[in-house]
């Protein structure tokens, strides 16, 4: 006998429905929770690992009491690091004058100037005869000539002039050429090894600072990587140069690229100045030099400020310097080094120096009142300047002021 088909009622379907509905609801939120679990650990252990390579990059900086620890790799003195440091640098050109001729230059400097600038590399090689990369090299070192037959000058002549410098109350800026295969390229040992045998050498004179140019090309970038690498060699720099201040230039386009702010921030941190080339064409002269600085340092004018950017002019025009320099008072920057003498560009209608080291103006005299010259920073006493003889004085007079006629390409 066959059972009869048993038959849902409305109410039992009903209740069904519910039942499924409810298991459904929680299967799905156990499965959201299991992914949530899964998906927050995998992203706990990604952020450790990033965290861990930071760390080992240097790139991170953390906040609070440790951020001092991590901001200068070998410590530099805090009183080095002035964020309020503007100069206007007078270049003295190793590559054109005699020391005589230089210590004239430097005796005779018009009163806008409150440091010099000391190029000791042209086109990236040097203007001196180095005994440490000689050693390193295991090569002879060669005799300069007192001639001036070639372009090499030694390092005595260049710890005569910071020394005579410094003792002026002048702040002396070495303006060094590296490479940018010294930041991990084929051949950055041997290219790091050189650096550190000049730097080493260099700060040991104890100039003001010491600024490296020629690491990024004009059309390199200031990526995360190229930061890292830059803050290793700023590291290394640093076990060889002491106490003095260490700068970096880097070329306009890394400033004005807007993906570059963190790093350029980071980098501040590292090093004790920043500063901007500006490369001018001489060809231009003095009014097209004037507008064409203006229109490329316009957009940059609040990154001067923010980061009290250094500009250094890039010229063998005495002209076309003179207008970048105008230019860039216009846009009220007075934190300037140029590649290049100027005769005194505020005051070039007024009646010519006679060239005497009595005419110097006092060092509070000076026309840019912004800047903190060794003098001010030292905590030795001020020297007294001593008066530089009748005859010597007379020999070093001209016409017009002292270097305008030996300006490279004037």
């Amino acid at each position: 006998m066959k059972r009869p088909k048993r038959r849902h009622t409305g109410a039992t379907r009903t209740k069904l429905k519910i039942l499924f509905r409810i298991l459904f609801v929680i299967v799905a939120a156990a499965v959201i929770t299991a992914l949530a679990i899964l998906l927050g650990m995998h992203l706990k252990n990604k952020a450790s690992s990033v965290e861990s390579l930071l760390d080992e990059t240097g790139i991170l900086i953390p906040e609070g009491e440790g951020r001092e620890e991590k901001t200068l790799p070998s410590g530099v003195a805090a009183e080095n690091r002035d964020p309020s440091l503007k100069i206007v640098a007078a270049d003295l050109d190793l590559s054109k004058n005699t020391e005589e001729d230089l210590m004239a230059r430097l005796i005779s400097l018009p009163s806008f100037y409150d440091a010099v600038s000391l190029r000791i590399t042209k086109d990236g090689s040097l203007l001196y005869v180095s005994p440490a990369v000689a050693s390193m090299t295991r090569q002879a070192i060669p005799e300069v000539t007192p001639e001036k037959d070639e372009i090499f000058v030694s390092l005595n002549e260049i710890n005569d002039i910071v020394t005579v410098a410094s003792a002026r109350g002048y702040r002396v800026s070495i303006l060094y050429e590296s490479a940018p295969a010294v930041l991990g390229g084929d051949d950055s040992d041997l290219a790091l090894r050189i650096d550190l045998a000049v730097i080493g050498e260099i700060a040991a004179l104890s100039p003001g600072e010491i600024v490296i140019d020629g690491l990024f090309p004009e059309d390199g970038t200031l990526d995360f990587d190229t930061l890292s690498a830059l803050i290793e060699y700023l590291a290394s720099l640093r076990s060889v140069s002491g106490s003095v201040s260490l700068g970096v230039v880097l070329p306009s386009r890394v400033f004005l690229d807007a993906t570059t702010a963190a790093q350029i921030m980071t980098l501040s941190e590292y090093t004790d100045l920043l500063a901007i080339g500006i490369p001018v064409d001489g060809s231009a002269g003095e009014d097209g030099a004037h507008s064409s600085v203006g229109y490329d340092c316009y957009p940059l004018r609040g990154n001067f400020e923010t980061y009290n950017l250094r500009a250094v002019v890039k010229s063998d025009s005495e002209a076309a310097c003179r207008g970048a320099y105008r230019s860039l008072t216009d846009l009220g920057v007075s934190n300037v080094q140029f590649t290049v003498f100027l005769s005194d560009a505020k005051e070039k209608d007024a009646e010519e120096p006679s060239g005497s080291a009595d005419d110097e103006p006092p060092i509070d005299e000076r026309t840019n009142e912004n800047a903190m010259t060794k003098d001010k920073y030292s905590d030795e006493p001020e020297q007294t300047e001593k008066k530089e003889p009748a005859a010597e004085a007379e020999g070093t007079s001209s016409a017009e002021p002292w270097g305008a006629a030996a300006t490279p390409g004037g």
